[in-house]
């Protein structure tokens, strides 16, 4: 037997007594069906979901004696459903086209104006038609979207709707900038995304038209209310407003959103739960008190449920409003079962509603369990209901009739939300910022009270009064209620030690915190005391695996070496001409460095590092754990850079491989060191960036591609990407 009969006997009683809870696990396994599809290397075949659906409904319906095997089953068909909606999903997805590697002429209809704070535009097209230059004069065409970014300059007066037409240069969606990092190429896939550019020239506007749909007017809509608040409130401020009321956060600075993040205030830039019961909140209250009031309709209308009705339609409509994002989604849901709970007369919100909503996301879109904003969102949720259950005691010591029992409960309310909320987010926020804040309570003490009793409720009001031309009237209010929130979020972001920096997290660290939340907060009995193990293991992840010693980008322009040194970790680098600076910053969050990249010597040996790095202008030698890597500099790169040619690398010699373990050079490097296995450009061409562990055994590489495997959103082949790599030009040319 797997397990002694008394502890077989303990697990039935366990379940016995928490058995209503048991449906509440349906909602996890669905997902862990939509992960096992993630996690493959290849594509399934569509019978493989339909036949494990097929089998456990069938094991389901045979399985009655035993109520866990019974309970086990509907987990495993759960799972099942989970997998084949992945499928499913994946197949009505339309195909990632081959975008042109030259300039292109792109015609098509503007979904979406996005304003950046330098005051820049980015145009989201759609039926889009692409042409390019020189080739055939029938264009090809695609069903997704493309995002191009405007010349600063560019003075055409656009609006959602127009057909425009413009010559820009395409790129697909990025490749992970390092093995199981995040995948911007299936993000695009599933968001139907083509790929993005800029334009090189001023946008031409074919035709002036009323925007087409629902979603098109109302996305017109947001953008004419978004100037409207900027043209009242400019800058970072007006910003700000403009994202609660409108969601449009495109005109928020960088370096607010990181004071935001950094002040664990980043969930007010995201519409969700608490805008959306700030909302309900206040149109619950207005609509109960005026029908209160109206003695004809006290005594004959249904005041309860016409509030009820009256909220749910408010929520719905900021919601539309401000986008209708994931987290919001699920706000909006959870908030349609607990209006309904309150027309029957059941309680308003629970964990049921919080599964029901989490299932009818991912049925609708799998892919969704994959977003940041979808599990930190349902983490939070659920910490709280679970966390409110347990402190029902202390809330009914802290109620009485005097003033300061009402105030004593405000409060202990607002910082013990804040401190759940946060705490249950803070594993998902470092697994996927590489952050995790620790003034989060104290600044939320202060913001989230003035958001919900000035900045919102001013902002609602000036969507009333906007048609009259009278929206300054409470904007100004609200915007210095924001300023109040900005300077509270860049303080607590210059405290000491205000965030820390965590290495990237496994897949298996955030899968075993998932696990510990969900048994802590789902089972009600002793037993969830055992969420303790998954939850410290979890949460240790990062620190119990060793991260890589070397990362090459996808075009070998980055190569970046992790050092220890008395202060701390940091990174060195080989930097050629037009680098991605966000690559370099996603490494240095992957490795959890604080420390600014520094360069590899010209010539000399590195000091103060735990390894033996000796540099000269041909190459570098870096020796670890027993092994060297032979690091060969790009003469090319030295040469566009006016080095004289004295000093230029030079080839390498047969003599300098001599007991390396792993040659890297940011050019090709055929023919170098024959048997030593290679980093070259001509590798990450093929296989996207690599990493690389340094053992005494040798060097262990592993690529993105490896990471990914063959999925629909990872390219089929490097040369339908593009025509070659970037490589340096012979000398006739």
């Amino acid at each position: 037997m797997l397990l002694p009969a008394w502890r077989w006997t303990a697990l039935r009683e366990g379940v016995a007594a928490d058995r209503d809870r048991l449906i509440l696990w349906l909602p996890p396994c669905l997902g862990i069906g939509v992960l096992l599809y993630f996690a493959l290397r290849t594509e399934p075949p569509l019978w493989l979901g339909g036949g494990l659906a097929a089998t456990s409904l069938l094991l389901f319906a045979l399985i009655r004696r035993s109520r866990l095997a019974h309970a086990l089953a509907a987990g495993l068909l759960a799972g099942s459903i989970g997998f084949l909606a992945a499928e499913l999903s994946t197949r009505r997805m339309a195909p990632m086209p081959a975008l042109p590697h030259r300039a292109a002429l792109a015609t098509g209809r503007i979904a979406a104006i996005d304003v950046f704070a330098d005051g820049r535009r980015r145009l989201t097209l759609d039926r889009v038609a692409i042409a390019e230059d020189g080739g055939p004069a029938a264009p090809a065409a695609t069903s997704r979207l493309l995002r191009i970014r405007l010349r600063a300059n560019d003075p055409a007066v656009l609006s959602t709707g127009d057909r425009v037409q413009l010559r820009t240069l395409l790129h697909p969606p990025a490749a992970p900038d390092y093995p199981g990092g995040r995948d911007p190429q299936r993000d695009a896939f599933f968001s139907g995304l083509a790929g993005s550019g800029s334009a090189l020239a001023a946008v031409s506007v074919l035709s002036h038209g009323p925007a087409q749909g629902a979603s098109a007017w109302m996305r017109r809509l947001r953008e004419t209310i978004a100037a409207r608040i900027m043209a009242v409130l400019p800058g970072p401020r007006g910003a700000v407003a403009a994202t609660l009321l409108t969601g449009l956060s495109s005109a928020i600075p960088q370096s607010d959103r990181d004071a935001f993040a950094a002040s664990g205030l980043a969930h007010l830039l995201a519409v969700a739960g608490l805008h959306l019961g700030i909302v309900m909140g206040l149109a619950l209250s207005i609509v109960r008190t005026g029908l209160a009031a109206w003695e004809w309709a006290a005594l004959r209308l249904p005041c309860r449920q016409i509030a009820a009705l009256s909220a749910l339609a408010a929520g719905g409509l900021y919601m539309l409003l401000t986008g209708l994002h994931l987290p919001g989604l699920r706000s909006l849901t959870m908030a349609g079962i607990a209006m309904l709970g309150l027309l029957i007369g059941r309680r308003a919100v629970t964990m049921r509603a919080l599964g029901f909503a989490a299932i009818l996301l991912l049925m609708t879109n799998p892919a969704t369990l994959l977003d940041v904003g979808y599990q930190m969102s349902f983490a939070a949720v659920l910490a709280l209901l679970a966390g409110y259950e347990a402190a029902r005691p202390i809330m009914r010591r802290l109620q009485g009739p005097r003033l300061r029992h009402t105030v004593a409960l405000h409060v202990f309310q607002l910082f013990f939300t804040s401190l759940i909320a946060g705490a249950a987010s803070l594993p998902y926020a470092a697994f996927h910022f590489g952050r995790v804040q620790f003034y989060f309570v104290l600044a939320n003490l202060v913001a989230v009270p003035l958001t919900a009793f000035w900045v919102l409720p001013q902002g609602l009001l000036s969507l009333l009064l906007m048609p009259f031309g009278l929206e300054w009237v409470t904007l100004r209010p609200m915007g210095g209620g924001i300023d109040v929130i900005l300077f509270l979020a860049r303080s607590v972001a210059h405290f000491p030690a205000a965030s820390l920096a965590v290495p990237a997290p496994p897949g298996w660290g955030l899968l075993l915190v998932s696990f510990g939340l969900l048994w802590l907060c789902i089972w009600r009995t002793g037993w969830r005391a055992l969420a303790a193990l998954p939850l410290v293991i979890g949460c240790a992840s990062p620190w119990l695996v060793r991260p890589p010693d070397l990362l090459v980008s996808g075009e070998a322009r980055l190569i970046a070496l992790h050092v220890m040194q008395p202060g701390g970790g940091r990174m060195l680098v080989e930097r050629a001409a037009g680098a991605d600076a966000l690559t370099l910053e996603d490494w240095q969050r992957a490795w959890g460095l604080i420390a600014a990249p520094a360069a590899l010597p010209d010539a000399g040996v590195v000091p103060g590092v735990a390894d033996d790095i000796v540099c000269n202008p041909a190459d570098c030698l870096i020796a670890r754990r027993g092994r060297t890597v032979l690091l060969l500099r790009d003469a090319d790169e030295a040469r566009k850079q006016g080095v004289s040619a004295e000093t230029r690398p030079s080839p390498v010699e047969p003599g300098d491989c001599a007991g390396i373990a792993l040659l890297v050079s940011p050019a090709p490097a055929h023919g170098a060191c024959p048997g030593v296995p290679r980093i070259d450009r001509f590798t990450v061409w093929r296989d996207g960036p690599q990493a690389v562990w340094l053992q005494p055994g040798g060097a262990v590489i592993e690529s993105a591609r490896d990471a990914r495997g063959d999925r629909p959103w990872v390219p089929e082949d490097a040369a339908r990407a593009r025509d070659r790599p970037t490589l340096p030009m012979a000398q006739a040319e």
